[in-house]
């Protein structure tokens, strides 16, 4: 195990290639004006609303995965989520449609009824294979997870 806090950053590569792909879109559409005009100005406002996310993402400390005793901390597109251990049952990985990611198991306990939703996901892999990541997550847990 690493010092804690430990924090994982997205990998630049894929957020600069998504950056990339969505300038070449809004090029497109805006080169398709002159032929069809709804096309491409819905094609030149989605495609930019994906390079303003893009290039946020690539902003320092817009995005990370902090690990410490208390649970994990979420940061994506400037906003926090925290999950305390004692609240997640087990980190495991799902394909989700082209993604392996990591997803987790929220203790129905502490969640109740009020909620449908007993299911989460972590937004990216920070750098990882998403198998890696969900057995450092596990094995933190085990060790700071007071009902583990």
């Amino acid at each position: 195990m690493q010092n804690l806090p430990l924090i994982l950053k997205p990998g630049k590569v894929k957020s600069s290639i998504l950056l990339m792909i969505s300038i070449g879109f809004v090029i497109l559409g805006i080169s398709l004006l002159d032929k069809n005009k709804l096309i491409a100005i819905l094609n030149i406002v989605f495609f930019g609303m994906c390079f303003v996310v893009f290039l946020l993402n690539l902003i320092p400390g817009s995005s990370y995965l902090k690990i410490d005793e208390k649970g994990i901390e979420m940061k994506n597109l400037f906003r926090v989520t925290f999950i305390p251990w004692h609240s997640v049952n087990t980190f495991e990985t799902k394909w989700i449609a082209f993604n392996k990611l990591v997803v987790f198991d929220l203790n129905k306990a502490l969640v109740g009824n009020k909620t449908k939703l007993r299911q989460g996901g972590l937004p990216d892999t920070y750098g990882m294979s998403a198998t890696k990541l969900a057995e450092l997550l596990n094995e933190y847990k085990a060790k700071f997870s007071p009902n583990a």
